[in-house]
């Protein structure tokens, strides 16, 4: 099974990744972090948050990005 590392901005934040299925699955858990990220950041009254998580494989490469933005309902926005 692939790994994939989910990196907050630009900054290495998963030295370790996760094994998932498929590139899809990743962008479901990034969505899911990215959300609980984003409660956190919420309740905490930060007023800096990172902007984006990205995909990235084994080698490093970019695979996709999940802007925090998207990650927020609609009827929220």
């Amino acid at each position: 099974m692939p790994r994939y590392f989910l990196h907050i901005d630009e900054l290495d934040t998963d030295p370790e990744g996760s094994e998932l299925p498929d590139l899809e699955a990743a962008r479901r858990e990034a969505i899911l972090a990215a959300r609980e990220m984003l409660a956190e950041w919420i309740i905490s009254g930060a007023e800096d948050v990172p902007t984006r998580i990205i995909i990235a494989d084994e080698a490093g490469n970019v695979l996709s990005v999940v802007q925090i933005r998207d990650v927020v309902p609609r009827a929220l926005r």
